[in-house]
């Protein structure tokens, strides 16, 4: 329970120290070239520090589709082909290094692409790490099984980095993670080669069986201290059989990028099961300066793209990206997303886009500065004292709230005898939707209730402590 604290603590910290304001809209579709628009499928995507989106695509979900990467500059609305690696000879399957792409990631000027090597060069499961210095295709830095470097006995997915050039990918050997070494400060291990791990921390459910259930995508908060153990990154994983839900998303932390094998995973819970992942691929998932999550829901039960804050193990939904097609809020004014893969956010938070598989296309949104929406402003129209969740609970539960307009609040529990064991809050508080946990972990067993007290009234609910 002390890491599950310390997580708390953490991103409590973040979004104090970090404010934003607005609402977020669909501004357009963007395009890719005419001439590429039968081979496109895209798939990941990132967002270079001055703007440039760099989008994969990918064979993983479209065996027509070629492993292409396009750019798209600051103001345009068409992306530029950036490479093509059938053209250039990388995908052929005798002599190739890049048989599907499966992650792609950006840190100051340099671009990383993920994928495996195609069969039948190799007969088993290896993979390729390429490196674009000053995305420059004449300066690309190769990697990868019987290439350079170690650590590519698997197929590696998804891309985040660390502020140290310390590159984090989902493996789908033991269903874990890898880092890999790209800060030239760093002697061990050497550039390019893996951080060696004695054990692999498990995700919180079964091994991967059959290449299904697997790590998709990795995600760092931006500018974090990942020397620090309490800093968290996430990962995303799909299900193999929707009867069996092992899929979404891990929160992890206790390790540090130079000691993986401490790291700690918790799987994430939320009140509508929205973060529960079926069989489709990717879950693309991105982190912003504030530590929430933002998540590509692409199966055709969600249809979203939505940013969760992580309390503990529990996560609140605090935003929605407009789309037509959302089944849980379809907006008529949003964007016409049938299979979002991959969401990315540019550095200062203003910007949003969203790769999607079922349009093949790219939408952009931006961050309206009109309204507050850091704890979902617009959304609320009355004053609410939510069920907690979970309910039963053991130890930790989350417990949420709606003022209709500012207020002070004072949110308590007590016993069945009125005895008060707990003040969760207490202070002035914005309109909007709020949240605290309440962790019970030196409290006995039993039913407890917990009341909020505001300038305009008081609501209480009971919930049940089961040990």
């Amino acid at each position: 329970m002390k890491k599950l604290t310390m997580i708390l603590l953490a991103l409590a910290a973040m979004t104090a120290s970090a404010q934003q304001s607005g609402t977020w809209k669909y501004k357009q579709m963007l395009h890719f070239p005419a001439e590429d628009t039968l081979y496109i499928q895209p798939y990941l995507l990132t967002v270079m520090d001055d703007g440039r989106v760099f989008v994969a695509s990918s064979k993983v979900t479209n065996s027509i589709a070629r492993n292409m990467i396009f750019v798209l500059n600051p103001g345009d609305t068409v992306f530029t082909k950036f490479i093509d690696y059938y053209n250039n000879g990388d995908s052929d399957t005798l002599t190739g290094n890049i048989g599907t792409i499966r992650g792609i990631g950006a840190l100051g000027n340099n671009l990383y692409v993920n994928a495996h090597i195609p069969f039948p060069r190799f007969s088993t499961t290896v993979s390729s790490q390429y490196v674009y210095i000053d995305t420059d295709t004449n300066k690309v830095e190769k990697f990868g099984f019987n290439i350079n470097g170690s650590g590519y006995g698997t197929y590696l997915h998804g891309v985040a980095l660390t502020r140290d050039s310390v590159l984090m990918t989902a493996i789908t050997f033991n269903s874990s993670f890898r880092f890999y070494n790209f800060n030239s400060t760093i002697g061990t291990p050497a550039r390019g080669s893996w951080v060696p791990m004695t054990t692999y921390p498990p995700w919180p459910g079964p091994l991967q069986t059959g290449g299904f259930d697997v790590v998709r995508d990795v995600a760092t908060i931006p500018g974090a201290d990942y020397t620090n153990p309490e800093t968290p990154f996430f990962t995303s994983r799909n299900s193999l059989t929707t009867t069996n839900v092992t899929g979404g998303i891990g929160i992890w932390t206790g390790g540090d990028q130079l000691n993986p094998s401490a790291y700690q995973s918790t799987k994430v819970s939320d009140a509508l099961r929205d973060l529960d992942f079926d069989t489709a691929i990717p879950y693309g998932i991105t982190a912003d300066s504030l530590g929430r999550v933002w998540v590509a829901g692409t199966d055709s039960t969600r249809r979203w793209v939505k940013a969760f804050e992580v309390l503990v193990n529990f996560a609140q939904e605090v935003v929605e990206l407009p789309g037509q097609y959302s089944m849980s809020n379809p907006d008529p004014n949003g964007a016409p997303m049938r299979n979002p893969s991959d969401v990315a956010l540019t550095r200062d938070g203003k910007y949003a886009y969203v790769a999607d598989g079922g349009s093949r296309h790219v939408y952009k949104f931006w961050l309206d500065p009109g309204t507050d929406v850091k704890d979902n402003n617009s959304a609320v129209v009355d004053f609410r004292l939510n069920q907690n969740y979970p309910n039963p609970f053991n130890p930790s539960t989350l417990i949420s709230y709606s003022l209709p307009r500012a207020s002070n609040v004072k949110l308590v529990v007590t016993n069945v005898i009125g005895r008060e064991v707990a003040t969760l809050y207490n202070g002035p508080k914005d309109a909007g939707t709020h949240s605290s946990v309440f962790n019970a972990e030196n409290l006995p067993s039993g039913i407890y209730f917990y009341t909020l007290t505001t300038d305009f009234g008081q609501l209480s609910r009971k919930m049940m402590l089961v040990k």
